[in-house]
């Protein structure tokens, strides 16, 4: 069986966030699609060991952030790979909070909704929550919505272990001059390319990269780095 035949499903780039009682958080999910038209309504899955998800079936509402094709990595990174118990996402980023009170990203977003959930199911390591759109709207219609293709091919994104479409690679990996992997998110620094949304030019060797350079992806240190 072929697992990267799955990745010939159309998947999208999102924030799933809720809040209950003062607490915010949100996260990046690739599984989520509109289920039916009359109600509007949509499905999330959303992995059971987020903050995320408690705070879903407290509050019963979730909003859906729809990231634009060129959102940063560092906005990918903070959503998919921090967790909402050690730091407030939201205190770095630009939001309003929706009709429902649940917080929705004002910035590198097409589009958004809210959603009353109306049913679950217990996926073992996700929570589907079947969700009526209660209000949607348009942040900016002209920007591109980020496919989960794209992140991963052109971006050169990854996801984490908690992620719907994770899948373990195989093999040993082959050695190649001037690039490093964080050993948290596995991101691939190439100094061929460097890593521009960060204003690091292509061709800067890692030794020359700023000593305050964190991961675009996860966000640690370049201590966390090692050669490949």
């Amino acid at each position: 069986m072929n697992l990267e035949a799955l990745f010939a499903l159309n998947c999208g780039m999102y924030v799933v966030a809720s809040s209950y009682e003062g607490k915010m958080n949100g996260l990046i999910i690739n599984a989520l699609v509109q289920v039916t038209a009359f109600p509007p309504q949509v499905v999330a899955s959303v992995n059971k060991e987020s903050l995320t998800v408690s705070l879903i079936e407290k509050s019963g509402f979730f909003s859906v952030s729809v990231l634009e094709k060129e959102a940063p990595l560092q906005l990918v990174g903070l959503f998919g790979f921090r967790t909402g118990r050690d730091i407030d996402k939201f205190a770095q980023v630009k939001y309003f909070l929706g009709k429902t009170g649940v917080p929705v990203l004002r910035e590198h977003v097409v589009a958004y909704l809210e959603a009353r959930v109306v049913a679950k199911l217990d996926a073992g390591t996700h929570m589907l929550f079947l969700g009526e759109v209660v209000e949607t709207e348009f942040i900016d219609s002209k920007l591109t919505p980020m496919t989960y293709g794209y992140y991963r091919d052109v971006k050169g994104g990854k996801v984490p272990r908690t992620a719907a479409t994770y899948q373990e690679k195989q093999g040993k990996a082959v050695e190649v001059t001037g690039r490093y992997r964080c050993k948290v998110c596995g991101y691939i620094y190439d100094e061929r390319f460097g890593d521009p949304d960060s204003g690091v030019q292509p061709g800067t060797p890692f030794e020359k990269l700023p000593e305050n350079w964190v991961c675009p992806i996860c966000g640690v240190g370049k201590d966390q780095f090692e050669r490949v």
